[in-house]
């Protein structure tokens, strides 16, 4: 994994318009030079902090699925950047840039990558986050096309859910979730629907301080062709046939671009629970991220295999 030097740090976090929150203490240029920038093609999004992002380290004990790095993604209470800071919300994400994008709408691709949960709790329902780890998205005046959302306890009725919309398998378990958010919003998809909430993948609090290995295999298609399949460890979780990408974003003119990271989509629920009470350090590490016309391109499990074979 490349990182780039302080020069270029000081250049990107200008293009990105992100501002410090006012109670960090932190002198404003000195943080700037601590920044550590992303992989190669993508940028960091409304995260100007140096703990929201930095390579993780085998030789320091950082958690690593192959190799000897990984991404390490933190938030902090207070953190914020951009125009999350007059919103209830924040994050620590990374965007690929649209220059090395392949995504395309209503264009086969398939996604692979590995996630660690080092400290993020569950929640209920009155105190949830509406943390987001992972999106994809055309720009940001649409809404997702479809997002990892956690859940918190007692929300979303994937029982009672429609199976043309809710496609769960037996592997389906868990609080976190995949959501069509897009769709969802356009066509005003409700209880019926599950407002959006298609598939269970895993459970955050049941897989802390393990890796979880995900393949993806999508198609942004508009009509009913499309299709939408998520492996969790090996096995199928969900398996979506129906549009992914409403109307609006498909004719938006942009591309499908996939964020990683830490998003706190929502935080007014945990500040009337917990009378605005201090918010726990949410950390996570992603590794092996990779883009590609085939599940052999990206899925991790298959280069560990790969790999293990060649040292043997």
């Amino acid at each position: 994994m490349k990182f780039l030097g302080a020069l270029a740090a000081l250049a990107a976090i200008a293009t990105l318009g992100a501002c410090l929150p006012f109670d960090t203490g932190q002198d404003r240029s000195s943080a700037k030079s601590q920044l550590f920038m992303p992989p190669d093609g993508y940028d960091r999004l409304f995260s100007p902090l140096p703990h929201n992002f930095r390579p993780g380290q085998a030789k320091s004990g950082d958690p690593v699925r192959l190799g000897a790095s990984s991404e390490r993604f933190e938030l902090r209470d207070g953190d914020c950047g951009g125009s999350d800071c007059a919103n209830p919300r924040a994050r620590t994400e990374i965007q690929v840039s649209k220059r090395e994008n392949p995504a395309r709408i209503g264009e086969d691709i398939w996604y692979g990558w590995s996630f660690y949960n080092a400290s993020i709790p569950s929640f209920t329902k009155e105190n949830s986050l509406r943390l987001v780890f992972g999106q994809w998205t055309v720009s940001g005046a649409q809404r997702p096309i479809f997002r990892f959302i956690q859940l918190g306890e007692g929300e979303g009725d994937f029982e009672n859910c429609d199976a043309r919309f809710c496609p769960e398998t037996v592997a389906s378990r868990g609080d976190l979730v995949v959501q069509l958010d897009g769709i969802a919003k356009a066509e005003r998809w409700g209880d019926a629907q599950n407002n959006g909430y298609i598939c269970r993948l895993f459970d955050m609090a049941d897989q802390r301080g393990r890796w979880v290995d995900l393949t993806l295999n999508t198609n942004f298609s508009q009509g009913p062709d499309g299709y939408l399949r998520i492996w969790v460890n090996g096995d199928l979780a969900c398996n979506y046939s129906g549009p992914v990408v409403n109307a609006a974003s498909a004719n938006d003119g942009g591309q499908p671009r996939d964020r990683r990271g830490i998003f706190s989509s929502w935080d007014k629920r945990w500040r009337k629970a917990t009378d605005n009470a201090r918010k726990p350090a949410l950390i996570v590490y992603y590794d092996e991220f990779r883009t590609g016309r085939s599940k052999a391109k990206v899925d991790v499990r298959t280069r560990a295999t790969k790999l293990a074979k060649r040292r043997n």
